[in-house]
Order: C-alpha cells, then sequence, then structure tokens
C-alpha cells in the first residue's frame, strides 16, 4: 500500500472533525450503557462514569472544533483515571490490514483540547458511595489497591471515577517523568526509570514481578517483591502525587 493508499484510509478512519468526534463518542457513550459489555465495572462506577460523559459530550456540543486538514492530523478522546479528554495528535505510522481496518499505529499527542475532570471524594465520602467502613478504604489505599487515590497533605482524595477494588492481585503500569528523592532514597532500585510494570507470578502467588524501564529505550531491569515489599512500594508511588497508574484492563476507545 503506497503513501496516498495510507492518507486515504487514514482521512476515512480516524476522527478529523467536530461530528465524526462526536459520533464517535455517542458510541463510546452507547457501549457503557449496556450491561454486557464486557467490562469489568460496578453498577456504581457504570453511573458516575455516564455521567461524566454526559458532561464531556455537552461540552463538546458547545466547543468550537476546526476541521483537520493537514495530513497525519487527528483527534482522540479517551478516559482516564479522572477525566475525559480530547487531544490533537499527530500519526507518525500507520498501517492497514486488508480490510482497510487500521492494524497498528504509532502517534504522539501535542495538545489536550479539553478535559473534564471526575469529582474527588474524600475517604468518608468514598466509603459511603460504596457501601464500606472509612476503615475498609484506608486498608485499599495501604494495600495499594485503589492506585489513583492522591495525598493531600494528611489526607486522601479519590476520584469518583475510581472503582470499588476487586478481590485478587490486578496488574498495573506506573509512569513519572521525575520522583521525590524521598522516594528514590527508599527504594534505590527506582533510579535511573520512569516506568514500572507489577505483576504476580503465575507459580508463586506471594512474589510480584516488577519490570522497570524507560518507555523508547530497550533499558530493562526485573526484580521480585514479596507482598508486604510490593504493598509500600505501592503506596509510596500512590503518596508522590507525580505517578500516573494505569491498570491492564484498558476500557473500549472506539477508532471510528
Amino acid at each position: 500500500m503506497n503513501k496516498c493508499e495510507k492518507l486515504a484510509l487514514f482521512k476515512k478512519s480516524l476522527l478529523l472533525n467536530k461530528e465524526k468526534v462526536i459520533n464517535s463518542f455517542d458510541a463510546f457513550i452507547e457501549h457503557h450503557k449496556e450491561t454486557d459489555n464486557q467490562e469489568d465495572y460496578s453498577e456504581d462506577k457504570r453511573s458516575v462514569l455516564l455521567r461524566l460523559c454526559d458532561k464531556f459530550r455537552q461540552t463538546l456540543e458547545t466547543c468550537r472544533l476546526p476541521d483537520l486538514t493537514d495530513d497525519w492530523w487527528f483527534y482522540e478522546y479517551a478516559l482516564t483515571n479522572d477525566s475525559v479528554d480530547l487531544t490533537l495528535n499527530y500519526c507518525n505510522e500507520i498501517e492497514f490490514d486488508e480490510s482497510g481496518d487500521t492494524s497498528t499505529m504509532t502517534s504522539s499527542l501535542e495538545f489536550i483540547l479539553l478535559s473534564v475532570k471526575s469529582d474527588y471524594l474524600n475517604v468518608e465520602q468514598y466509603a459511603a458511595l460504596h457501601d464500606v467502613s472509612t476503615t475498609t478504604v484506608r486498608q485499599w489505599i495501604r494495600r495499594g489497591k485503589l492506585r489513583t487515590a492522591k495525598k493531600l497533605g494528611r489526607d486522601w482524595i479519590i476520584p469518583e471515577l475510581a472503582d470499588k477494588p476487586q478481590r485478587g492481585f490486578e496488574n498495573v503500569s506506573y509512569f513519572w517523568t521525575r520522583l521525590p528523592q524521598t522516594v528514590t532514597d527508599e527504594f534505590s532500585y527506582l533510579k535511573d526509570y520512569d516506568s514500572l510494570y507489577i505483576y504476580q507470578d503465575d507459580d508463586d502467588k506471594s512474589l510480584f514481578g516488577c519490570i522497570l524501564g524507560c518507555p523508547g529505550s530497550d533499558k530493562r531491569y526485573r526484580i521480585y517483591l514479596n507482598s508486604a515489599e510490593r504493598e509500600k512500594l505501592e503506596v509510596a508511588l500512590i503518596s508522590s502525587n507525580c505517578v500516573n497508574a494505569e491498570a491492564d484492563n484498558v476500557r473500549f476507545v472506539p477508532s471510528k
């Protein structure tokens, strides 16, 4: 497939104007309204998510969004830990399969054009939302199960979008640009890296593999931690407020 053919498919497939963005986001909303959509979240989470999507949809309707006429630029929206964002991106490379669907694509985020934030709750409010005790919520945080919680002074705040933790361990990736020295002093193996992937060992459930890396680099380092060590590390990362957590269960975002 030559470059002109790729560009034609790109313009047909990607979101290049406001109408396409709105139509695609409407499909996103309908997907999350379905109770059998295979998204593994609670009804409380669904309710919060749909309210946030409604706010984003209303804001999107009233904003000015020009048609993209320059080659390889496109709009994209995504659900984050605490918001729904609309971004302007540039496609660096793209490949299509025989059906004309996107098979692989690399792109760079250039601008966040619109961000509609979720409300943040204190521990008491989050406990009431999910009908649990405040002690349970604090235990979830100490055990690294509420990874989108943020430290506000001596207190914790939690995005309303954060679902009630499930049983068992969920794999997670952490990303940062710069860690506080207090964190790197305590966990020296984090130095010189800016990402961490944590998974539970298949053969020994008491062990957790930690793969440290740098995006765009082949530099990797692996260590194993026990449960207490893993929990201590995760709480330190969450508490720093400059670390982003990303669970393995990425939400569905339709491309068309």
